[in-house]
């Protein structure tokens, strides 16, 4: 599915979404979790966009995780209580290296952890079993060129890509 959106009326349907949940989130705990979980979302990516560089990450992932939280809400195979995210599902070790060095890997499959469930709602793979660093692993930065996917995966990897004046990151 792709809507030609641009930010603005991409926030105005999520934020109509919340008067009518989708999927699972039609009713009860999931209900309360996408409405907060939405609200949260947007409005810890506007603090995001009016923060310096310094705090900027902190307040994305924060965004991050909330729509996260929200996606888990609704989606249709999240079924029971996999939908109830308890961590961040990403670990990193070696933090005595260099911040590029540091090694970073999924929680396995079977726990709660938000990049796990996130993953599965959306069909994406995750990589419990190898770790990677961040020089090497498949994170989306804005302001690098790299194409990178986790080690021993076939995950999608982030490209840059530029569209007429708009610069743009997307997955392939």
């Amino acid at each position: 599915m792709h809507f030609d959106l641009d930010a603005a009326q991409a926030w105005e349907r999520l934020r109509a979404s919340r008067w009518s949940p989708p999927g699972r989130a039609d009713t009860g705990s999931r209900q309360k979790t996408y409405v907060a979980a939405l609200e949260q979302s947007e409005q810890t990516f506007q603090a995001a966009a009016a923060v310096g560089t310094a705090t900027r990450p902190m307040q994305v992932f924060y965004g991050l995780s909330q729509a996260g939280r929200a996606i888990a809400a609704a989606a249709w195979s999240l079924k029971g209580e996999d939908w109830n995210l308890t961590s961040h599902g990403i670990k990193a070790t070696g933090f005595h290296l260099s911040f590029p060095d540091i090694q970073i890997r999924t929680d396995q499959r079977s726990t709660q952890g938000s990049f796990v469930k996130v993953s599965k709602a959306l069909g994406s793979p995750v990589w419990e079993k190898d770790r990677c660093g961040w020089r090497t692993c498949g994170i989306c930065c804005p302001r690098t060129s790299a194409t990178r996917s986790p080690p021993g995966t076939g995950s999608p990897r982030c490209t840059r890509t530029r569209a007429a004046s708009a610069r743009t990151n997307t997955l392939s």
